[in-house]
């Protein structure tokens, strides 16, 4: 049983370009969340699941670091 399937060069690119993209929004989500108060790896996890929809949903969450300030 042989496969005959015939993979370009550009797949393998579009395949490398899209496995960095994904390493680096995994990077970027985890210390954006740490920043705003919120833990490195489970937001790496989440960022590794949903891949880079993860940094938009980051800031839907309130920063955790800001000062709270009484209007009154």
């Amino acid at each position: 049983m042989s496969s005959n399937v015939d993979v370009t060069f550009d797949a393998y690119m579009l395949f490398v370009l899209l496995t960095v993209a994904t390493i680096a929004s995994m990077y970027l989500a985890g210390r954006i969340a740490e920043r705003r108060g919120r833990r490195f790896t489970v937001w790496t996890w989440i960022a590794a699941l949903i891949g880079p929809l993860a940094l938009p949903l980051i800031f839907l969450f309130p920063n955790l670091h800001r000062k709270n300030t009484s209007l009154g």
